[in-house]
């Protein structure tokens, strides 16, 4: 039995090649999957994904058309997943939005945002000291 890292790794590869290779879907938009993380008994794969939206669609609905799609797609996804990995019985999937990209990008414009406050505040005198 393999260690579960590299498992999810294997897993992570091959519904990645799948889904760019394999669905055509035209709801999934440019979608990446980030991650997959096994349960214990490796029973259920909780698959984390981003998508940019196309352009004039908003983000939100863009995020929602894919979950919609990659779950209309698990069945196709789980067969093929245990047919590559040899596996008797291939993990139920499940799709989840990734954050970690959304929290990334508020972290940016916060930063930016500082910048251009520090940039646009005059410089203090300096102090002589002597």
């Amino acid at each position: 039995m393999q260690r579960p890292e590299r498992l999810e790794d294997q897993v992570l590869f091959l519904l990645g090649t799948l889904v760019h290779r394999e669905l055509r879907d035209p709801d999934l938009g440019f979608v990446t999957l980030t991650a997959v993380r096994l349960s214990g008994d490796r029973g259920v794969a909780r698959v984390y994904f981003t998508v940019l939206p196309a352009a004039g669609v908003a983000q939100a609905d863009q995020d929602a058309r894919t979950l919609k799609a990659l779950q209309r797609a698990t069945g196709f996804l789980r067969t093929e997943l245990g047919k590559r990995l040899h596996m008797k019985r291939a993990p139920e999937l499940r799709f989840f939005q990734d954050a970690i990209v959304g929290e990334g990008n508020k972290l940016e414009s916060l930063f930016t945002e500082l910048e251009k406050e520090r940039q646009a505040r005059p410089a203090e005198p300096e102090e002589d000291g002597a």
